[in-house]
């Protein structure tokens, strides 16, 4: 085997010897660049090294007869008698995804939220709860889509013992126990056969949380219209209602809550038998990542990313004057 010195000067470029760095540091004009004093060469490092510093072609023995050749790496292998160190690699398994089955809070926690929930909704209709219904229809939601999707109000924080909520206790860093939190704010439910997930939005939070989740809540996906064949893939709750309230009639509607979400047994068995899927993700870099990859993979030949023509998500689209219904309809139909 020739080592990668003799190579390359076999080749008519010129290399001196520069330093003593790594056993020995060889430079001279680039055969890929031809810059002048930029590229090097280490014969004793890791086998043999190259490097150019302007164009930034690098490898070893190898990779210098594929880049000049233009060989393949077995090719490569055997110009350079190192065929006997070829090992095949063994194809990576595909992983298979297994989703999971999210269970129900439990039933002390459903009795304390549907109490909490009913007194909400009849705040939200209360002269004190304009301002969140004032959100609501700037968002787009009709007032009839408000109560079918039993959305409330809360005034103001409210805390409670988790033991209250049927919830085993928790404790700080700091040794203190836990305390249930109910954030002023809209309250957004979960409901299947009872409340199985409040989630609040809270107005400009210090914090930069605007959806909490009241802890114990299931982190299912809600789902409009299971009955449907195709299916639009969003983040938030709201969206799913304005969007489910726009275009119901020719799809299902599905909210993950965040990008990083995968469907639950429920909802990828759901998927896995509907005919279409249209994915529209906040139009950002998590639902980018979240788009190209899990999606079509699990999903082969049914999912289209679908982003909103204006805005980041459905409802900032609404605002802009994008039809909700046409812009699902062109893509069910492409």
């Amino acid at each position: 085997m020739t080592d990668i010195l003799s190579l390359i000067q076999a080749d008519g470029h010129n290399l001196k010897r520069a330093a003593g760095t790594s056993g020995g540091e060889y430079c001279g004009p680039c055969p890929f660049c031809g810059g002048n004093d930029r590229f090097r060469v280490w014969p004793n490092n890791k086998g043999g090294r190259f490097w150019c510093r302007g164009c930034g072609k690098a490898g070893d023995s190898i990779q210098y007869i594929r880049d000049t050749r233009g060989f393949s790496y077995i090719e490569a292998l055997k110009y350079l008698g190192m065929e006997g160190n070829y090992t095949p690699r063994k194809k990576k398994e595909t992983s298979t995804f297994c989703p999971e089955e999210k269970g129900s809070p439990p039933a002390t926690w459903q009795e304390k939220a549907e109490k909490f929930l009913q007194w909400s909704q009849k705040q939200l209709w209360e002269p004190g709860g304009a301002a969140a219904l004032e959100i609501l229809s700037k968002k787009g939601l009709t007032r009839a889509t408000i109560r079918a999707a039993g959305i409330g109000a809360n005034p103001g924080d409210i805390y409670r013992d988790f033991e209250s909520w049927g919830l085993p206790r928790e404790y700080k860093e700091n040794g203190k126990p836990r305390i249930l939190w109910l954030p002023k704010g809209i309250v957004i439910p979960l409901l299947e056969d009872g409340v199985k997930r409040l989630r609040i939005r809270r107005d400009n939070p210090h914090d930069g949380n605007r959806y909490p989740v009241v802890h114990g809540s299931t982190s299912k996906p809600l789902i409009l219209g299971k009955d449907r064949k195709c299916f639009l893939i969003v983040e938030s709750d709201l969206d799913a209602w304005l969007c489910f309230q726009e275009a119901g009639a020719a799809a299902g509607v599905i909210a993950l809550g965040s990008a990083a979400a995968k469907p639950d047994r429920e909802t990828h068995n759901i998927l896995l038998n509907a005919e279409k899927i249209l994915l529209s993700l906040d139009y950002d870099e998590a639902g980018a990542k979240a788009s190209y990859h899990f999606w079509p993979q699990t999903y082969p030949g049914k999912v289209s990313r679908w982003p909103t023509p204006a805005g980041k998500d459905a409802s900032e689209a609404w605002q802009k004057g994008i039809d909700i219904r046409a812009w699902v309809q062109v893509g069910l139909d492409s």
